[in-house]
């Protein structure tokens, strides 16, 4: 099969850029071929050597160049920028956030610090921006939110997609999306070679992965620590706006030698850090998405202390390979904590669980076997060949 992936800027390091090189390898070893399709405002930030071709300004440029490669399928990995889909070779698109049903992009009330649970219309929304500071109040920013809404209705209304949970599928269903047109496919875990069992002497340590800003529930995080009764430390690995914020809250609560902030950490340094903890702790405020900072935990042995929201009951199984937590609970939180800090066999049974569970269940050789089977659903058939240098695909930095 003949397999197109477009990005914004799919060179970039990390996150979506990061997940196509992982797919169209693992394609390309299986005997299927790749092209690449990149804004050409980020042509100067792209890998030298691409295709020139591969550089479109629009959804018109992008479509006519993906009818000239003959391509089978057309797979997009962003929101298309004005909500066409009027072209000659099947598309088919991966829904990693909200906008599809959010003009914020975040489902997340910030004025109350709670997940939005509103069923996505006009007034409604436009009113929770000033109402409960869900999205920016800027009057271009606001409407350049909506109108991304709008275009993501335009285009997914009448194409396939693919969902990283179950939860933003519904969540798509219940905005109007036809539920025949959309299909789950979990995120696929990392590789990880060697596993380690918790230490299981000095001071257990949790670790706290991901963004400081609000909606991933630092604070709460840090009261939480305040209720535990025995001895911990809290590693948080990360940056973000808040981050100034959450230190200082850590001195007033009196507990800053019971943390420390790392910043930002290589892949390399995040495993090792897993590997010297207890847990991992992401008490999310807002309705994450999927699972990417659970499947870390697990493929590394570790138990996973997460909050109940979004996709995250779709990877965390209460008792089995963690807890799950209700938002904004920190008794809760707390006791959840120091059940794991106090009993060593609890958090290796819970973690050796997860380190079965995650190959099992979201293996990358599972995650292409759906993949390409959803392909065969709407791909019109075997193409000629004409590929972009996969060696420096691959070699872009991950």
């Amino acid at each position: 099969m003949k397999i197109g992936h477009y990005a914004p800027n799919i060179w970039a390091p990390g996150g979506v850029a990061s997940y196509i090189r992982r797919v169209s390898q693992e394609q390309k070893q299986l005997g299927h071929e790749a092209v690449y399709f990149n804004l050409a405002r980020f042509k100067d930030a792209s890998e030298q050597g691409q295709d020139p071709s591969c550089f479109v300004a629009d959804e018109a440029t992008l479509f006519q160049r993906a009818a000239e490669y003959n391509l089978d399928i057309l797979h997009v990995h962003a929101g298309l920028m004005t909500g066409q889909t009027q072209s000659s070779v099947p598309i088919i698109r991966t829904v990693h956030g909200h906008q599809p049903y959010c003009p914020s992009g975040g489902r997340f009330l910030k004025r109350q610090g709670k997940p939005c649970d509103r069923t996505y219309n006009t007034m409604g929304c436009a009113w929770n921006h000033f109402a409960s500071h869900c999205g920016s109040v800027r009057p271009l920013q606001m409407l350049t939110g909506f109108r991304d809404t709008r275009n993501e209705m335009r285009t997914l209304g009448s194409i396939p997609a693919i969902t990283v949970s179950q939860f933003l599928k519904d969540q798509m269903v219940r905005a109007g999306y036809r539920e025949d047109l959309i299909h789950v496919l979990h995120l696929a875990v990392p590789a990880v070679k060697t596993i380690q069992p918790p230490p299981q002497d000095g001071v257990p340590h949790f670790v706290f992965l991901g963004r400081i800003t609000p909606q991933k529930g630092v604070a709460w995080l840090l009261r939480a620590v305040k209720e535990v009764k025995v001895q911990i430390h809290l590693d948080i690995a990360g940056e973000g706006y808040e981050e100034p914020k959450m230190r200082r809250l850590s001195t007033q609560l009196g507990i800053e030698d019971r943390v420390t902030f790392h910043g930002w950490l290589s892949p390399e340094k995040v495993n090792a850090l897993l590997s010297q903890s207890r847990a991992l702790v992401f008490p999310s405020v807002w309705h994450e998405p999927g699972g990417t900072v659970a499947f870390e935990a697990m493929v590394n042995g570790r138990a996973v202390i997460m909050s109940r929201v979004g996709g995250m009951p779709e990877v965390v199984s209460e008792g089995v390979n963690g807890f799950l937590i209700e938002p904004d609970n920190v008794i809760a939180l707390a006791s959840a904590i120091e059940e794991l800090a106090q009993d060593w066999p609890l958090a290796q049974r819970l973690g050796e669980a997860g380190s079965r569970m995650a190959p099992e269940l979201f293996s990358l050789q599972n995650h292409i076997e759906k993949l390409m089977s959803i392909y065969a659903m709407y791909s019109r058939g075997q193409a000629a060949s004409c590929v972009v240098d996969q060696e420096k695909f691959i070699r872009a930095k991950a």
